[in-house]
């Protein structure tokens, strides 16, 4: 969760496991992160490279490309 939502904090990770029916501390998400070498979220945002983001994005970036509309003046 932590790898696709790079925003995503102990907290709301937490959260999320929880909606899945998985009951686990916040410090124990925390725990496992820094054990895999993910860093907390506001330094994931700021390491994310454009391959990262693209890959992440690139069902909206190709649904955006058939929104164009070619205007005549």
């Amino acid at each position: 969760m932590a790898g696709e939502n790079v925003s995503w904090g102990y907290t709301r990770i937490q959260g999320a496991l929880k909606n899945l029916g998985h009951i686990v501390g916040r410090t124990t998400v925390r725990r496992i992160m820094l054990e895999n070498g993910l860093d907390p979220a506001p330094q994931r945002k700021k390491s994310m490279s454009w391959k990262t983001f693209l890959q992440m994005h690139m069902d909206q970036l190709a649904a955006a490309d058939f929104f164009t509309i070619e205007a005549t003046p």
